[in-house]
């Protein structure tokens, strides 16, 4: 049990470590980034934590607490990178647009 906790926590400490320094993450999303990493290792520290504050929602187990907030998480991250998409979509277009436009030869 012991070994899977200092492999999950390593797993998700490369992963702050990444967002953290990198220079394309702005200030709120690396704050969010280290709040999600000390829930994340504070539940995996602690299951009773988890299970407590589960029960606050009416959520029986801590880990189903986890699976529910995973869920919401990808969710987020697929519809903002739907969006994202689709605005470069648009901007690409806009920009092709406007370059057929300029190269037109008029006889």
């Amino acid at each position: 049990m012991i070994a899977i906790k200092i492999i999950l926590i390593l797993m998700f400490s490369i992963a702050i470590l990444v967002i953290t320094l990198s220079e394309k993450y702005k200030t709120h999303k690396r704050f969010l980034a280290l709040l999600l990493y000390a829930s994340a290792v504070l539940m995996i520290v602690s299951p009773r934590i988890a299970d407590t504050v589960a029960n606050w929602f009416s959520i029986e187990y801590g880990s189903d607490l986890a699976v529910y907030l995973s869920i919401a998480i990808l969710i987020m991250f697929g519809a903002i990178n739907f969006a994202r998409g689709h605005r470069q979509g648009r901007i690409t277009t806009k920009i092709i647009r406007e370059l057929a436009i300029k190269d037109v030869k008029v006889t």
